[in-house]
């Protein structure tokens, strides 16, 4: 077959893919009709503001699209193969909201107004199929919207080159073939010596993924590597030394540019590794978008770092409850008895307390059992109360207990992306937490307002997460996942009370004091805390449609300092998640 024909094949595929069931003698009307534009890597497509009406089709490449705020350049996300772009200022008649650069050399399918009304007029299916494509792309949720494109490039530059990591690349060749995922490793040859502009192009008509490996033999090489990659994976043994290396040096690989490509750092562990120490040192002179921890011949880490790279990553949301949040506990369980593999994790308030235990045990069902006992054995929020000048309770228990389980560890330490968020007093602004000490940024989260103290964090004041986003969905966006769980754990039930007025203190000391129980109203912590989450519950309303699976787990009569019920919680969440996650259609089951 010539190369023309193959090309032809793959355009017409992509065509297939993007108008869906379309007759292939106007899939190829369509190919014929437009013109090919070849953009290299840097090159503007059109200008934010131009007043031009011609709609792309990426046939292979990458672009990015970018808007000019008052603030500065904003990314609004890449396009790549089988996608439109430039289709609102052909259909709107409105100068572009926005500029699109070629990030990697690119081949595009262009029509003008003129050319698109010359095809619709010979083939009106082609405009309906068109039309519904970009109506599912105004209906996608935030999820949908924010979902990272696959690579489909990546180049691989490994600072200790002539270091042996057949045991790693190893196990992910055998993940790959076992999932069905086509992959080729490309090191230099003499094919790309002769033409490397044929080298590359035909890579593109293949399917699946291409790994470049770079190295210092090749400057050249290694440098169309990166051109011609969607994304850059920087590996290293973790216990090497963090200086920059001559190759990224040569390579310039952390410059600051709107157009950069992601850069992943992967960092390989051997064997049965204690957890990571010091991960922080390896972000000091590089500019990484995502950090990988990577263990030798540990199929969990194998699995989730081929999960990672092909948009079936698997983030998790865990809301917060105070003592409720021990059904995070249950639930997680349920979801790992279901086979579900989290890959990044956030939490505010106890979803973060829960969250970081959870992911401190390494999903290990035996240790999470241990440390939930042995909290619940320390009553850490008994016989704490302290002067009521910033808070009834003085957290030290709390903070005491923290320290003693994390150390010296933090966030970024942790086996897998995990962050959790505080609302930043001083600033006025909600604070997402991805690196630091663990301890710290949890007491942070949790630090309700009148409750516990605020944490001071560079000189400013933080107090409970749930004050701003009691649920932060929203931070899960900025990761390559695929699906996404969230787990609330209060605020969309209705609080409604039988009363028609609030009885006299003197009634409500005696109901008390004699357990009558007759006044069914929420105790003070309570009111502090739902009053504090209210502007929250509205966002978390906003964003719960933005996820593949949300639950709001019911917990009625546990209350938000009622840990000695921690066994019961425990169990509803195992039992409520392991319900909702049985009755999931099979057609919606992504484990």
């Amino acid at each position: 077959m010539s190369n023309k024909n193959a090309h032809g094949n793959k355009h017409i595929q992509i065509l297939s893919a993007l108008l869906g069931d379309t007759d292939t003698t106007l899939l190829h009307q369509v190919l014929e009709n437009g013109r090919m534009v070849h953009v290299d890597s840097g090159d503007i497509l059109f200008a934010q503001g131009d007043t031009d009406k011609s709609l792309y089709i990426v046939l292979s490449g990458r672009l990015r699209a970018v808007a000019e705020r008052e603030e500065g350049m904003y990314v609004l996300g890449d396009v790549t193969e089988g996608e439109p772009v430039g289709e609102f200022a052909l259909f709107s008649n409105e100068p572009r909201s926005a500029s699109v650069y070629a990030i990697r050399p690119s081949l595009l399918l262009e029509f003008n107004e003129i050319e698109y009304v010359r095809m619709t007029a010979l083939q009106p299916t082609f405009a309906r199929n068109l039309t519904s494509v970009l109506l599912k792309r105004l209906n996608r949720n935030n999820l949908q919207k924010h979902l990272q494109n696959q690579p489909k490039n990546i180049a691989v530059v490994h600072l200790q080159g002539n270091s042996d990591i057949s045991d790693w690349t190893n196990s992910v060749e055998a993940r790959f073939k076992e999932t069905g995922v086509n992959f080729i490793v490309h090191q230099y040859d003499s094919l790309y010596e002769k033409d490397k502009d044929t080298f590359f192009s035909k890579l593109e008509e293949k399917e699946g993924l291409n790994f470049f490996v770079c190295n210092d033999s090749h400057p050249e090489w290694s440098k169309d590597c990166l051109l011609y990659s969607d994304l850059v994976m920087v590996a290293s043994d973790f216990n090497a030394s963090a200086d920059i290396y001559p190759i990224e040096k040569k390579l310039d690989m952390y410059k600051q540019h709107f157009l950069n490509k992601k850069v992943y750092l992967l960092l390989l562990h051997p064997e049965n590794a204690p957890n990571p120490e010091n991960t922080r040192r390896w972000f000091h002179h590089r500019k990484i978008d995502l950090h990988i921890h990577f263990r030798k011949n540990h199929a969990g880490d194998v699995a989730r770092f081929c999960r990672i790279l092909t948009n079936k990553a698997v983030g998790l949301v865990l809301g917060g409850g105070g003592s409720k949040g021990n059904a995070h506990i249950g639930a997680v369980k349920a979801m790992l008895n279901q086979g579900i593999q989290i890959d990044f994790l956030g939490g505010t308030s106890a979803g973060a307390l829960y969250g970081f235990g959870i992911v401190f045990c390494d999903f290990d069902i035996p240790k999470m059992d241990y440390y939930s006992e042995d909290s619940a054995k320390k009553n850490l929020i008994s016989n704490d109360y302290t002067f009521p000048i910033l808070s009834i309770m003085s957290g030290n228990k709390m903070s005491s207990y923290l320290k003693y389980l994390y150390g010296h560890l933090h966030i970024e330490d942790f086996w897998i992306t995990t962050y959790c968020i505080s609302a930043n007093y001083s600033m006025a602004t909600l604070h997402i937490h991805e690196t630091g000490l663990a301890w710290k940024k949890i007491m942070a989260s949790i630090a309700i307002p009148g409750v516990f103290p605020p944490v001071v964090i560079n000189n400013e004041l933080h107090v409970d997460g749930g004050v701003v986003d009691n649920l932060p969905i929203e931070p899960m966006f900025r990761y390559p996942v695929g699906f996404i769980f969230a787990i609330a754990l209060s605020g969309l039930t209705p609080h409604k009370t039988t009363l028609e007025e609030l009885p006299s203190v003197g009634k409500l000391f005696w109901d008390k004091l004699l357990g009558r129980k007759k006044y069914k109203l929420p105790g003070i912590s309570s009111v502090i805390i739902n009053s504090l989450t209210l502007n929250s519950t509205q966002r978390q309303e906003q964003y719960k449609s933005s996820v593949s699976h949300y639950l709001e787990l019911d917990l009625k009569g546990i209350g938000l300092l009622d840990h000695k019920k921690w066994r019961l919680i425990i169990q509803k969440g195992y039992d409520q998640m392991n319900d909702f996650l049985l009755k999931i259609p099979a057609s919606e089951k992504f484990w």
